[in-house]
């Protein structure tokens, strides 16, 4: 292979010549001239090889960097002939150019797609020097002609899986009722995932009963079956699918939530103790009790400094409510920090017995809670099973919609979401024949 068939390979182009090149170092840019080659040259309508050349048609593509020159043009003339099959002139067959953009070759296409995999469409925009709307219009055809391909692996292991939600976006409620009614609702997004393998493997919007059933018809009824264990929060209309769609899972309510549900009892707490210091005027506590000390105060003694220690034990001796509060969080700490069922359970027992001399009344509804799920607690015991796999893939798709200043367009976030965050990418659905040319 010469050096201008190299050149002609690494651009993705196929049956041309190359004439020229030039390059400019300000700016860096490379004109690349190349011609079709007139023995490969066939009817782009019937596939037939022309008679005759009637006219060399001058176009321009963007084309795919080309070493330290990101920005790369091909002045491409294409040969229009006469065919005998159509009877009439038509343009030599150039499978190259791309079909919905016809300004850039498949191989820039597939390469700005890959990077758009990555960073927003207005950062490879600036990249390859390119418009920005129209990096946007390719990602979206560009995941819409992968989501045709895409299926999870053959090996995927579905044992254990999460359900969670996250935010979409908060819209204007239509059609409000009553002057106090809410004006505006949030609007969540329903993912299935794995956490062996780190991956979200399907989703759908909404965060009820159907969103989570249009989720799990991604898997088969085998792989419905070998489902073990299932993390979710408590959200009835999710374990209720569970329930119905995977026969012999077991469904685990993960320490992550039941810490957040016991911490809003321990606030309820607290803003009623810093109403009464107001009150009373006692500073100490009113300093103490500030909203802004509300994660201090449910924290676990081994994570305090000892100056916070100090004003803790201080704390404890002014009020006793918030002494008892702060003992229930503790103690519950340590009863999710049992390695067996049993031991959980008599720890448990303990627990709810102070809970009730205490009379606490955010306290007494949590225990409620978790008399209520405490099967599904008990799941988590035994396995550690959790959805911290699910919070961190969140905070991934958080990041996502921030730096795209938030989505609009449904579709076009869930596809997101499965590019980023699972399968919906060309490290899962090989894509290297889009570098020359796209097929149905």
């Amino acid at each position: 292979m010469d050096s201008n068939e190299a050149i002609i390979e690494m651009l993705g182009l196929q049956g041309v010549k190359l004439e020229k090149i030039s390059i400019s170092s300000k700016p860096r840019k490379i004109t690349v001239t190349v011609k079709h080659d007139r023995e490969q040259c066939f009817c782009s309508r019937c596939g037939l090889q022309f008679d005759g050349v009637k006219a060399w048609e001058e176009k321009t593509l963007e084309a795919p960097p080309l070493g330290v020159f990101s920005d790369v043009e091909i002045e491409f003339f294409q040969l229009r002939g006469l065919c005998d099959g159509c009877a009439k002139s038509q343009v030599a067959e150039a499978s190259f150019i791309h079909p919905e953009f016809p300004s850039m070759t498949c191989g820039f296409a597939e390469v700005a797609g890959r990077l758009m995999e990555e960073i927003t469409c207005e950062a490879v925009s600036r990249l390859l020097h390119t418009d920005s709307m129209t990096m946007w219009r390719l990602d979206q055809w560009r995941m819409k002609y992968m989501e045709k391909k895409e299926k999870l692996p053959e090996k995927l292991d579905v044992s254990e899986l999460i359900a969670d939600e996250v935010h979409f976006r908060t819209v204007d409620v239509k059609n409000r009722r009553g002057l106090f009614a809410k004006r505006r609702e949030p609007e969540f997004v329903t993912n299935l995932i794995s956490p062996r393998e780190g991956k979200v493997l399907s989703n759908a919007l909404g965060r009820d009963s159907e969103a989570l059933e249009e989720c799990l018809l991604k898997l088969t009824d085998e792989q419905l079956e070998s489902v073990k264990k299932f993390a979710v929060d408590m959200h009835e209309p999710f374990m209720a699918v569970i329930r119905t769609e995977c026969p012999n899972a077991k469904i685990a309510v993960d320490r992550f939530h039941l810490i957040q549900k016991i911490n809003e009892a321990f606030d309820k707490v607290r803003r009623s103790e810093f109403r009464k210091a107001r009150e009373k005027k006692d500073e100490f506590c009113k300093d103490m009790l500030e909203p802004h000390r509300r994660f201090i105060l449910v924290s676990r003694e081994k994570d305090l400094s000892p100056a916070e220690t100090k004003l803790l034990d201080k704390l404890r001796d002014t009020n006793k409510e918030i002494h008892t509060a702060m003992l229930l969080v503790e103690y519950f700490h340590k009863a999710l920090d049992k390695g067996t069922v049993q031991s959980f359970r008599n720890a448990l027992a303990a627990w709810s017995a102070v809970v009730q001399e205490s009379g606490l009344e955010p306290f007494l509804k949590f225990e409620k809670l978790v008399k209520k799920y405490q099967t599904e607690i008990e799941t988590y015991i035994e396995s550690g099973l959790t959805t911290c796999v699910a919070e961190g893939l969140n905070n991934k798709i958080k990041v996502l919609k921030r730096m795209a200043y938030g989505y609009t367009n449904k579709k076009s976030f869930l596809r997101k979401i499965r590019q980023r965050c699972g399968y919906l990418n060309h490290r899962y659905i090989n894509t290297d024949n889009l570098f020359y040319g796209v097929t149905p």
